[in-house]
């Protein structure tokens, strides 16, 4: 299996540390895992920005429902490209004799690595935060790639041009979104709808910030209930 240099020289690196701290290697494999210091995190700020005291309240919370929903096609298209590539086994399946820490063994074995959907979605977030707030944009890019991509890296769940190319998707459509004219209309629509009805709107907003936060994983589970369920039927 040939895999890009630029990969090979880092999961070199990074791998010849892995055993030599068992109170790392445990550490990065929890955050890997821990949804609070993961999506709840970047959808806190979302929320904070949304409630927050500005005089340009009214643009910002446009731009927030645009990076939102910019969010959609970001994770859609890596999803699209994820199955229509060709497959790429993640560095933990691989043969290439990497080492990495006890315990990353991850279950998505048939699915392929390439592109990260992870860094698709929350690079879409984070970088549509820079258009209200440079301040909470850079530490939402920061936290992305340290907490929530570097750990995916360290226990060889993604090659770092999954990373790469998830953030290239994400980034993209969060300015895309952002520019005039592209989604705002939608955002301002949306806008009045949370003046005339509040309380519809909160709920619908909460139910998205969940699923974002748990990146789609209850979602997921559902359509692949009734995947499973009708295939015998469809087939």
């Amino acid at each position: 299996m040939n895999i890009p240099s630029v990969d090979h020289a880092i999961l070199s690196g990074l791998t010849s540390f892995s055993g030599h701290s068992i109170l790392f290697d445990r550490f990065v494999l929890g955050l890997s895992s821990n949804d609070l210091l993961k999506g709840v995190t970047i959808v806190s700020i979302f929320w904070w920005i949304w409630f927050r005291d500005d005089p340009n309240q009214s643009k910002n919370r446009e731009r927030l429902i645009s990076t939102t929903l910019s969010a959609i096609p970001a994770m859609s298209v890596a999803r699209v490209l994820a199955i229509t590539l060709p497959f790429r086994f993640r560095p933990v399946h691989s043969d290439l004799g990497f080492v990495f820490p006890s315990g990353s063994e991850l279950r998505l074995i048939d699915w392929s690595s390439f592109p990260s959907d992870h860094a698709a979605l929350f690079f879409t977030l984070s970088a549509g935060l820079l258009f209200v707030s440079r301040t909470a944009g850079v530490f939402a890019m920061a936290w992305t790639l340290i907490v929530i991509c570097f750990p995916r890296i360290y226990l060889g769940w993604h090659y770092p041009t999954d990373i790469m190319a998830g953030a290239v998707i994400g980034i993209g459509f969060a300015c895309l979104g952002n520019l005039m004219g592209v989604v705002g209309r939608i955002s301002r629509s949306i806008l009045t709808w949370e003046t005339k009805n509040p309380g519809l709107f909160y709920w619908s907003f909460f139910i998205i910030s969940f699923e974002i936060a748990d990146l789609f994983e209850s979602v997921r589970r559902i359509f692949a209930f009734i995947y499973k369920a009708f295939k015998p039927i469809l087939l």
